[in-house]
């Protein structure tokens, strides 16, 4: 068969080496060509010529739109995942001045009071906040506890107890965690407490951070690639009638 890849060869060539019966192969190819229309892709051989076939090149780098759609897609998410990951590293190594500035540029896109952000407090790699929401037309201060993490380092409950403990003091209604560390399972517990009729602690922990950063191509920076592929319909339409089918 590799002559096939060099000059058309005629399918009793190819039954002859194959130890099969003509009529076999000559149908074998036929359903070949079938199944390619079916799968999409190139058929294996060509037909160049009655009884004559050659192999198709195209198939040995053959790709069809959606097989690069997807493979285009594939690539943008394993992107998309390595750049997460180095922006976690780039906010784990900004000092508690540079977290200050992005927590606040978080806080405008989660659509707070900008013009009302005042920094209470700082101690162990926090800053206290308060601020109010933009919806809530300023009526109740909230809370926000801008913390500080090393990369990936867990918060446990006792943070949402210090957060929800210093609500009053304040006199706010609600608190809210910012920070690219990862809240324990317990933490999360805390902050809930759907049973409890105490402050809610709202959590944006590493992914919900990243998240906002992504959404709002903040810190980060997008291109795009423009691909070519060959439209085989339009040059089939410019084929004589006796060719189409080949």
């Amino acid at each position: 068969m590799e002559n096939a890849r060099d000059s058309p060869v005629h399918y009793t060539e190819i039954a002859e080496r194959l130890g099969r019966d003509p009529a076999s192969v000559s149908a074998s190819l036929s359903i070949e060509k079938a199944q390619a229309e079916v799968d999409g892709r190139p058929a294996y051989f060509l037909r160049v010529a009655p009884g004559l076939y050659r192999f198709n090149d195209l198939c040995e780098g053959a790709i069809t739109e959606q097989q690069l759609d997807e493979d285009l897609r594939e690539k943008s998410r394993a992107s998309k995942l390595a750049t997460r990951n180095e922006m976690n590293q780039a906010i784990a190594n900004l000092d508690l001045n540079g977290f200050r500035e992005l927590a606040e540029v978080i806080l405008v896109n989660v659509r707070v009071n900008r013009e009302e952000i005042r920094e209470r407090k700082r101690y162990n790699n926090t800053i206290v906040m308060t601020t109010s929401w933009l919806d809530d037309g300023g009526r109740a201060p909230v809370v926000f506890y801008a913390k500080k993490c090393e990369l990936d380092e867990p918060i446990g409950e006792e943070t949402i107890l210090e957060i929800r403990g210093a609500l009053p003091t304040y006199r706010a209604n609600q608190g809210v965690l910012i920070s690219n560390g990862i809240c324990t399972p317990d933490a999360k517990n805390e902050a809930l407490q759907p049973e409890l009729t105490v402050p809610p602690v709202h959590i944006m922990d590493k992914e919900i951070i990243l998240n906002v950063l992504f959404e709002s191509r903040t810190g980060v920076k997008s291109s795009k690639v423009e691909i070519f592929l060959l439209d085989t319909d339009f040059f089939k339409h410019l084929m004589p009638e006796e060719r189409k089918n080949q």
